[in-house]
């Protein structure tokens, strides 16, 4: 709230922990040559120096190759991308073609009399 609110010492916190951060996704960048980083979480609320300063260390330690064509943007789910995950392994768990086959194949054969 204070980087939003333009607070100096705040913003440069805010920047100095992209960096850091950058830091750490340059070495991934390197390794596995994504075409999209998403932040989310609570991490994708932070002031948009935060984004500043993770764009300018994976862009400046990366391959050039790995980083043509690389976005670094902030989640759209906001701080739900938990529970919008969650929910999401729930239901392909609940509908996966296993779980589907086992539920058909406990049905009663009597029904089978009916059809």
């Amino acid at each position: 709230m204070l980087a939003r609110a333009g607070e100096s010492s705040a913003v440069h916190l805010v920047r100095k922990s992209g960096r850091l951060i950058g830091g750490v996704l340059a070495a991934l960048v390197n390794l596995y040559n994504p075409s999209v980083i998403v932040i989310g979480g609570d991490v994708a609320q932070a002031h948009e120096q935060l984004l500043a300063g993770i764009r300018e260390v994976v862009y400046q330690r990366s391959l050039p190759l790995a980083t043509r064509s690389l976005r670094i943007v902030r989640s759209q789910l906001e701080d739900r991308a938990g529970v919008i995950g969650a929910a999401v392994m729930v239901i392909e768990h609940a509908l996966s073609p296993a779980r589907i086959d086992a539920e058909i194949a406990a049905v009663p054969s009597c029904f089978a009399a009916l059809c």
